[in-house]
């Protein structure tokens, strides 16, 4: 594992030039940022996933509604995957996270298994605040155009939106 997220540059312009797309939509005031790749860490909006160490990491903007990216690879493939997920309304992106993890919080490792039952080690996690522009309820818009836009072009671990 890298302590940077950058065997996943693809996925991350395919999910930013979606965004760009998305925001065509929006009122100016509604811009969706796209993900930061020179400062996603530094302002906390990605984190690695430590492996055996539950307590060693927080998700990125847990306490905020928005869309969430977890990224990881194929166990036997080593294939770059990404699961997109939203947290709105009732929700908080922790709380999402949390219930996608912590079945393997005593686990060796954090995995996820893909719509074609393949198993996914993850790495990353990054998020996008949609709390910070007063749009949270743009996030299930948001998380069903990304899918929906990004599906032929990257691998996504959860498929057509299950």
């Amino acid at each position: 594992m890298t302590d940077t997220p950058e065997r996943y540059s693809q996925e991350i312009e395919a999910i930013n030039k979606s965004i760009i797309s998305f925001n065509e939509y929006l009122n100016a005031k509604y811009s969706i940022p796209k993900i930061n790749a020179q400062t996603m860490l530094t302002d906390q909006n990605c984190i690695q996933i430590l492996h055996q160490n539950w307590d060693g990491f927080g998700f990125p903007n847990s306490e905020k509604r928005g869309v969430y990216f977890v990224f990881g690879r194929e166990m036997t493939t080593d294939r770059n995957g990404v699961y997109i997920g939203k947290a709105s309304f009732g929700s908080t992106i922790g709380r999402r996270l949390s219930s996608h993890l912590t079945g393997f919080r005593n686990c060796e490792q954090f995995i996820m298994k893909g719509y074609n039952s393949e198993v996914y080690v993850l790495e990353w996690i990054i998020s996008i605040d949609l709390d910070a522009i007063s749009a949270p309820f743009l996030a299930p818009a948001l998380e069903e155009y990304l899918i929906a836009e990004t599906r032929k072009q990257i691998n996504l671990i959860n498929g057509t939106g299950n």
